[in-house]
């Protein structure tokens, strides 16, 4: 995430809820992938000491943690340029047409997070009454995962909208070197 000066108050507040959105997607990442390991290191440890294997439940609740590990890492990629981006576009442009390009391009992804929002609000009233056959959670789980990572993802495409709007492609986020591919 990039902060620049021009902008005000809209980009101080974007950037406020820009941090707040990483705050959380980081500790996301922390529990669900922390809780996973753990249980997948418990089970392997059980599968080798017990001889009636593992622990079924564990294996389940791995698959209601997965989606949420998937959905945070999503919206810090997005909020740090570390997506999939193809930068060349730019360069046909001049620094005008160069902003307004980056800030369609980012508008247009912010709705397509939004219109899968919206249909995965409609997924999750569907999937809300079956239940997980061990642990008893509802399926509708992993789609609130799926709506929180399509809702960050679409914030964090506005913020970046707004903010090449407001102070040209040099607002675009950029993942460090070492984190891209070229």
């Amino acid at each position: 995430m990039k902060t620049l000066s021009a902008g005000g108050p809209f980009v101080a507040a974007a950037d406020g809820v820009d941090r707040v959105l990483g705050a959380i997607c980081r500790v996301v990442l922390l529990v669900t992938l922390s809780l996973m390991l753990l249980g997948l290191g418990v089970n392997v440890v059980i599968r080798y000491v017990a001889t009636q294997g593992g622990i079924d439940w564990i294996n389940e609740a791995t698959e209601f943690l997965f989606p949420w590990a998937i959905a945070a890492g999503i919206v810090l990629a997005v909020q740090r340029g570390a997506h999939i981006a193809v930068d060349v576009l730019f360069g046909f442009f001049g620094p005008r047409g160069a902003r307004v390009l980056g800030t369609a391009i980012h508008l247009l992804v912010a709705v397509a997070y939004l219109l899968l929002l919206k249909v995965t609000i409609g997924l999750i009233e569907i999937v809300s009454i079956e239940m997980s056959p061990l642990l008893g959670i509802s399926r509708s789980w992993a789609y609130w995962a799926l709506a929180f990572g399509a809702g960050g993802a679409a914030f964090a495409n506005a913020a970046i909208a707004l903010r090449v709007a407001l102070n040209g492609v040099s607002a675009l986020p950029a993942a460090p070197a070492e984190e891209s591919v070229t």
